[in-house]
């Protein structure tokens, strides 16, 4: 009995555990059952949300794009180049050579057909999103291993991906692509330019010489090529140096060198004489220097500084690599510190950097110290002229006129041999002659005679001294000898073609010659290169004042007396054109400040009485007039 009972309370106890345990269980379905119900609905929105963001995106961009189906066509090069990098890269077998080719050749045609070809390349335009894909396609031929001449291209394709290559700074590509299209078609004058830009950036001269001398095969009177070869060829025995001379002669195209160029010149000649018997014929200091002279003269900046630093890598002690480098690292905008520190580590190994130093700290503001270096100089070494000359220069620009003609009277005699200080000298008597001009309204002649005899003096030293030249047609000009002065200036701009002062001096000839309309032409392009003279405004509003535009004038004589207000021409000018505008007010008062600070001044006293008559104040007039006379 006992035992039955027991039986029966186990297997109650069993089924309850049981029980128990399914219910349990029931709960855990339950719960996981709710808890997946709730992740199920919670996918179920972001799904949703996501789905109407995508919708919402796919109709945005349809709307953008609706307006630009170039850039939606660009889908059709994406897959291109998708299944061409499948192909390529992700098979698992390899592929031929052929078949590499065929891909390649189908994904840059692709891109091409986006590049069209009906255009030059200055005028065609990169649609966007063109540029991006053209980086995917160099990236995805790179890592094929392959090159341009394994794509098969015409001519002028090889050019357009040439072109989309260079746009995307993939300038290996690009050279082999231009590369390919001369090879294909050696008339392709474009393809050619193209490449020779590559190569001069990349400071492969030898490459470029070559590059050049095809593009003259094509266009043998190119003044630009033939200029840039001769650069190249410069200094050497090369016969087509004396071919380029003498085409460039033919067609009226020679140019003398500007004064920069020529001390570019005269330092890569040094570096070639430091050089002779040396064993490596390009990788050399001095043969380093002399290519980055040339890369200067080209206008490739950037290419020509990683030349003077590995010259300097290869020598130190190189004073010329030092010399150029200070030059170079003031014209990148450096620091002054560093340039100094250039030019003190040249000096030190014998180069002549007094001249250098100077002007880069003038060009910094910094005109007592650069003056303080020149006496310095001096002091030691009194017969440099050019230092002399310089200081003079330096002294006139600063205001001090006595100081800057000190400095030439204390000049040795052995000095005055070079033409510099008799150009100095002959631009002192002009100012000397302008400072009457603006105390008295009259030229004195006397000091542009002793002007003109220092041109001409500096003239017969040296015949290639523009700045000679420059001065002795504004001294004729002074004299009213046009036709001298517009010889000389003739010569001036052969010589010194960019200097600021020529265009200018033009014109004041021309409108002292009465040709208006030229003398404005050569304002405006004085215009373009000084920014903020004062004799331009002055020129235009003696322009416009003799066309009859007086208001206009007034504003440009007001702009010339906001720049320098005492140019005693400019004020004495707004007052007649205030007058001849009734505005009677403005006139006196430019009259009243001009005969205060120049009581000689004829004409501004002319000018007061005619004023003070137009005011009806008699007395005060025929005061004025009593003190003209």
């Amino acid at each position: 009995m006992q035992e039955t009972t027991m039986a029966i309370l186990t297997l109650y106890g069993a089924l309850s555990v049981t029980l128990l345990a399914l219910w349990i269980r029931h709960k855990s379905v339950l719960r996981q059952r709710k808890k997946l119900a709730l992740k199920l609905g919670s996918m179920k929105g972001n799904l949703t949300e996501t789905s109407e963001r995508l919708d919402l995106l796919s109709r945005g961009v349809d709307t953008i794009l609706s307006d630009a189906p170039e850039v939606h066509d660009l889908l059709g090069v994406h897959k291109s180049l998708e299944a061409a990098e499948a192909l390529l890269f992700n098979q698992g077998i390899p592929v031929s050579n052929s078949e590499s080719c065929a891909i390649a050749s189908h994904a840059v045609k692709a891109l091409l057909s986006h590049y069209p070809e009906d255009s030059t390349e200055d005028e065609r335009s990169i649609v966007q999103g063109l540029k991006p894909l053209s980086k995917r396609l160099t990236a995805i031929l790179t890592e094929a291993e392959m090159k341009a001449e394994d794509i098969e291209l015409s001519a002028d394709e090889y050019r357009r991906a040439g072109e989309l290559f260079h746009s995307v700074e993939r300038f290996d590509w690009a050279a082999d692509c231009f590369q390919r299209a001369n090879d294909l078609d050696p008339e392709d004058e474009s393809a050619l330019r193209s490449l020779s830009e590559i190569q001069r950036k990349n400071g492969d001269l030898e490459s470029l010489d070559r590059t050049l001398e095809r593009l003259l095969a094509i266009v043998p009177d190119d003044i630009g090529v033939l200029n840039e070869q001769s650069v190249l060829l410069d200094s050497t025995s090369d016969e087509r140096l004396t071919r380029n001379r003498k085409r460039l002669e033919a067609i009226g195209a020679t140019s003398t060198a500007s004064e920069e160029e020529g001390e570019l010149s005269q330092i890569a000649q040094r570096a070639r004489d430091s050089d002779v018997g040396g064993a490596s014929p390009s990788n050399t200091a001095p043969r380093l220097i002399e290519k980055a002279v040339k890369q200067l003269l080209l206008g490739e900046f950037r290419a020509a500084l990683e030349s003077v630093e590995t010259a300097i890598e290869r020598d130190r002690s190189f004073g010329q690599a030092w010399s150029l480098k200070a030059r170079l690292v003031a014209a990148d905008g450096g620091t002054i510190k560093d340039a100094l520190k250039c030019i003190r580590r040249a000096n030190a190994l014998g180069e002549y950097t007094v001249i250098l130093e100077s002007e880069i700290l003038d060009n910094d503001g910094r005109t007592d110290a650069a003056i303080e270096v020149l006496q310095e100089h001096l002091s030691r070494t009194p017969g440099d002229a050019e230092a002399r000359s310089r200081l003079s220069q330096l002294w006139l620009a600063s205001g001090a006129a006595d100081s800057a003609r000190q400095t030439l009277n204390d000049a040795p005699e052995e000095s005055w041999s070079s033409a510099s200080l008799h150009v100095m000298k002959g631009r002192l008597s002009l100012v000397e002659s302008d400072n009457h001009r603006d105390d008295t309204g009259k030229i004195d002649p006397l000091p542009v005679i002793d002007a003109l005899v220092s041109f001409d003096r500096a003239v017969e030293i040296d015949r290639e001294s523009g700045l000679a030249w420059l001065g002795r047609a504004r001294a004729l000009r002074y004299q009213k000898a046009f036709d001298e002065a517009e010889v000389a200036l003739v010569r001036a701009r052969r010589l010194i073609p960019d200097h600021p002062s020529i265009s200018l001096e033009e014109a004041q000839l021309f409108l002292e010659m009465g040709d208006l309309e030229q003398a404005n032409a050569l304002t405006l392009e004085a215009t373009t290169i000084l920014k903020d003279s004062k004799t331009v405004p002055f020129i235009r509003g003696i322009i416009a004042a003799r066309h009859g535009r007086l208001e206009e004038a007034r504003k440009l004589f007001s702009l010339c007396l906001q720049i320098d207000p005492n140019h005693s021409r400019a004020r004495l000018n707004r007052s007649s054109a205030a007058l001849l505008c009734d505005d009677l007010a403005m006139a006196l008062d430019d009259a009243n400040q001009l005969v205060e600070n120049h009581p000689n001044h004829e004409l501004g006293r002319l000018r007061k009485s005619e004023i003070l008559m137009n005011q009806g104040d008699w007395p005060n007039a025929e005061s004025e007039l009593d003190l003209c006379t």
